[in-house]
């Protein structure tokens, strides 16, 4: 589903991930953070996100300050939520 207005109904840690309940479309990090994304290694800077499709991720350092930023799967429940 493309992002409209670049409004997001949830924010999860990176940590929670939840890639059957939620479609996520956007990775934001509040620190310096090296991380795997759709299988490329890469480093983000503190304040900084992507807007890409998210398939998968795996955390390597500092990311405890990251988050991705999507919908909900099931939007006939998806009322808006921070998890």
């Amino acid at each position: 589903m493309p992002l409209m207005n670049d409004i997001h109904s949830l924010i999860v840690p990176v940590q929670n991930a939840n890639f059957t309940a939620h479609s996520y479309t956007e990775i934001y990090c509040g620190v310096t953070s090296t991380l795997t994304l759709n299988g490329v290694s890469l480093t983000l800077g503190g304040g900084s996100s992507i807007k890409i499709k998210i398939a998968n991720i795996s955390a390597s350092t500092g990311t405890t300050n990251c988050y991705l930023l999507g919908e909900n799967i099931d939007n006939r429940t998806g009322s808006p939520t921070v998890y």
